[in-house]
């Protein structure tokens, strides 16, 4: 089964829908989203004058047949992640003003309103965003993935941290391990191409077809907003055991 994977579109529609393209081009029978559908930050994205974050919410809602929250998403809809990294941010965390959350967050956890545009969304869009949960397992064929927006202990991204070491991602792979899944899938990163990671190392492949070993691994798919750097769209095909990650155009 080939499956499409897009992640971190950031209200960029005119890039989703090229994307929702390639892999219509790429005969995929599954299209999965790995969150921060909305969320536009001006030093980082460069769709200022096209963004639209409810078309990119319903045209997720439509094509993708799963899906799954991310960090931005959460913050759009002020809802505090279940999976808090250990960082307790109460009950009444978006009743605080944004200086008193900036002392308690003490660069452990992301913060937006400094650099992020607020979006319009419909009722309906709102309430996909909510159904969303942090993380899934699929059945493709016979294997199990596990998906979510970023790693364990943070699903959503929600706190300022990323894995430099394969040793970081020991308590996400057992984690997956618990659910019978070998390959997890996130977004977040942004990397050009994808990253890849095991227990020993987490290594930038770039865009291209490569085929996956057979153990426990981490896979980071690009993003479909444009930024500085290269996005695209990745397909798995769970036949060949093959990652093909497609740069897109602009």
């Amino acid at each position: 089964m080939k499956v499409g994977f897009v992640s971190d579109i950031h209200e960029d529609i005119a890039n989703l829908e090229q994307a929702l393209n390639v892999i219509l081009n790429e005969n995929c029978e599954k299209i999965i989203c790995l969150g921060d559908i909305i969320g536009f930050a001006i030093p980082f994205y460069k769709n200022i004058a096209s963004r639209d974050a409810d078309a990119s919410v319903k045209t997720v809602a439509k094509n993708c047949s799963e899906a799954v929250v991310g960090n931005h998403d959460l913050y759009s809809i002020k809802k505090i992640p279940l999976n808090n990294a250990g960082f307790d941010y109460g009950e009444d965390w978006y009743s605080l003003d944004y200086e008193t959350r900036s002392k308690l967050a003490r660069n452990r956890i992301w913060l937006y309103e400094d650099s992020e545009i607020p979006c319009l969304l419909s009722e309906e869009s709102v309430s996909f965003l909510d159904s969303l949960k942090e993380t899934k397992v699929i059945s493709l064929d016979n294997i199990s993935i596990f998906i979510s927006h970023f790693c364990h202990p943070d699903y959503t991204g929600s706190s300022i941290h990323f894995p430099s070491e394969g040793f970081h991602l020991k308590n996400h792979f057992a984690a997956a391990v618990a659910e019978n899944c070998k390959l997890s899938f996130s977004g977040h990163g942004h990397p050009e191409g994808c990253l890849i990671g095991n227990s020993d190392k987490i290594i930038n492949l770039g865009f291209g077809t490569h085929v996956l070993k057979d153990e426990q691994q981490w896979i980071v798919v690009p993003s479909i907003a444009r930024t500085s750097r290269k996005n695209g769209v990745l397909i798995f095909d769970s036949a060949e055991m093959s990652l093909n990650i497609i740069p897109l155009k602009g």
